[in-house]
């Protein structure tokens, strides 16, 4: 087998036929889509090197890779690092685990030696390490940072089913999930007009715009930075404009009003939790986000939705109804002096962010 890379520095007509072509199957997370790609890269000035892999004419992986600029130093780092929830490579159907250590060490290296001359550092944030069914390489094969964990669903079955499997899993997991259906029998006997509101065509990009500012509120309450800015809001107002992504607002309504709601979308059969808010309400000893996740839940089996993925964040709530988890790890490294300083420097704003935690 022969393999090479072509590097493209935009996403051109054969960058894009690449990406697109059926045939491939890729695998990868709504945050690869090309869709969205195109969104993050249409007002940036950073350098694209979206590298093309391919065995034996055949692509097999797509590394959308761009080096930014940030003050005095190039850094290479995966295309939305600043948007994105995970930042991975892209795999086709005929990946495989013939493509080893030793031969993807050998092929990045020869990557790396082409970008080297315009950059100082590489910082890969955001990696999962499986993604999907792959083994993702530049976290089995580089010493990264494990640093978070993020949980999904795998939808096997009925409702009734979903809770015995978590059972399995975890019976105080079991017993949250239980405490939460209990608590939304109580709720629906205080309230007269009880239910969930569900909007799939977002076209009125108003709900976002709200959304978006309920969830920064939300934020500033708790000293928590984000990234929900003028750019964000830019992206994902022009991608339910395009109307080629399915988005979904998901609201518990009491009394005609929301007490809760999730901005999210469904991609490649999995509804991504994206922006959960919780609403001032005297609802609040109910855990009304809590039983939103239940509602969409049975929604999602209802739709033969057949994963269920959390985003970003460890929080226990996600814990406790999940039944898959996988880490989040960063990769760093150097190779100027200026990326060295900077190197150090990140290593030991970690260590301090990680003993105060």
């Amino acid at each position: 087998m022969k393999y090479s890379y072509k590097i493209f520095d935009s996403v051109n007509e054969e960058c894009k036929e690449i990406w697109t072509n059926k045939e491939n199957f890729f695998s990868c997370t709504f945050f690869q889509d090309i869709k969205f790609i195109e969104e993050l890269v249409a007002n940036t000035d950073n350098k694209l090197k979206i590298v093309v892999i391919f065995c034996d004419k055949k692509v097999i992986a797509i590394l959308p890779l761009e080096i930014k600029k940030y003050f005095f130093i190039n850094v290479l780092q995966w295309i939305g690092t600043e948007y994105a929830d995970y930042c991975n490579p892209v795999f086709s159907k005929d990946f495989n685990t013939n493509f080893d250590k030793k031969l993807f060490l050998n092929i990045w290296a020869k990557i790396i030696e082409e970008l080297k001359p315009n950059l100082d550092l590489i910082f890969f944030n955001n990696q999962l390490q499986k993604i999907n069914d792959f083994t993702n390489p530049f976290v089995e094969n580089f010493k990264t940072i494990n640093f978070s964990k993020v949980y999904s669903i795998d939808f096997q079955g009925d409702f009734n089913d979903y809770k015995e499997n978590i059972k399995k899993k975890d019976k105080n997991h079991a017993y949250e999930i239980h405490r939460t259906l209990i608590k939304y029998e109580k709720l629906k006997k205080i309230s007269k007009n009880i239910g969930v509101e569900i909007k799939d065509s977002l076209y009125d990009t108003s709900d976002i715009d709200n959304i978006i500012k309920e969830k920064k509120d939300q934020l500033y309450k708790k000293n928590i930075p984000n990234k929900l800015g003028s750019q964000f809001k830019k992206i994902f107002k022009n991608l339910i404009k395009s109307k080629k992504i399915n988005f979904y607002l998901i609201s518990l309504m009491v009394n005609n009003q929301a007490i809760s709601k999730c901005f999210g979308f469904v991609y490649l059969n999995t509804y991504y939790y994206y922006i959960p808010t919780i609403l001032p309400n005297s609802f609040s000893n109910y855990k009304p986000g809590k039983i939103l996740i239940v509602e969409i839940i049975q929604w999602c089996i209802k739709n033969n939705i057949k994963k269920f993925d959390f985003g970003l964040g460890s929080e226990k709530y996600k814990k406790h109804f999940s039944n898959k988890e996988t880490n989040l790890h960063r990769y760093i490294n150097f190779y100027t002096l200026k990326g060295s300083i900077v190197f150090i420097s990140i290593l030991l704003i970690l260590k301090i962010k990680k003993l105060w935690l």
